[in-house]
């Protein structure tokens, strides 16, 4: 069976990941789902405060920056450094090592494309009302944080493009096996019986959320559902 040219595309890397979404969010709006729409439309538009960010958007850094120890007159200097975190808490590391990257897909390739040509790495700055809590931790009350940032490596931003892109293959290989071509953006659900529709967006799920356990009810409801199990605030 050939493929659909919205497929090659995606895979031969000659269509850019926000086309790509724009398209596949057309053929999910067949299924009337709100949880795919808001999903696909988050990644364009980006997440806000208060939505959930899927795994894939969130990274682990470093916590880098400068510090001395000692009285203003005599003491040592350490400059862009990494600082220790002592006995932190872990539940208190995770929050503050965490990167979230809640842009859409086009300001994430502008900030790509930014730091593509520095040797700067992207970095969260840590508000110097905390410096006092990270000495606290290090037991040591002669340490004097002067600028601290969670740093991360630049190829992390790729390594998002990458899970979308990933997702938006198997979610866009799957409807392709169920309605045979997708390059005029027109599935026929109409065609398919309600428990085949059920069962076509319980494993739309499967791969966008990677759950199992979806139990689609009256109105795309979800019932007993893990749906939030690869998403953390």
């Amino acid at each position: 069976m050939p493929k659909s040219k919205i497929i090659k595309d995606l895979a031969n890397g000659t269509v850019d990941t926000l086309t790509a979404l724009k398209r596949t969010k057309v053929l999910l709006a067949e299924f009337e789902n709100e949880d795919l729409n808001t999903w696909i439309s988050n990644e364009i538009t980006g997440y806000s405060d208060k939505s959930k960010i899927p795994d894939y958007r969130m990274v682990r850094g470093n916590l880098m920056g400068s510090y001395f120890k000692g009285s203003m007159a005599s003491h040592m200097t350490w400059n862009h450094v990494s600082i220790p975190l002592g006995k932190m808490p872990d539940d208190l590391k995770d929050t503050l090592l965490t990167v979230y990257f809640r842009e859409g897909v086009g300001a994430l390739k502008e900030l790509a494309e930014k730091y593509a040509t520095t040797e700067n790495r992207i970095g969260k700055p840590i508000d110097a009302d905390f410096f006092p809590a990270i000495a606290h931790y290090n037991e040591d009350p002669y340490m004097m944080i002067t600028s601290a940032s969670v740093e991360i490596a630049n190829q992390c931003i790729q390594n998002v493009f990458s899970n979308i892109e990933n997702k938006l293959l198997d979610v866009l290989c799957f409807l392709e096996k169920g309605f045979g071509l997708l390059d005029d953006l027109d599935i026929d659900v109409c065609s398919k019986s309600e428990e085949e529709k059920e069962e076509i967006v319980k494993q739309l799920y499967v791969i966008v959320f990677n759950d199992n356990s979806v139990n689609i009810g009256n109105e795309n409801r979800i019932k007993d559902s893990n749906i939030v199990s690869g998403i953390k605030e």
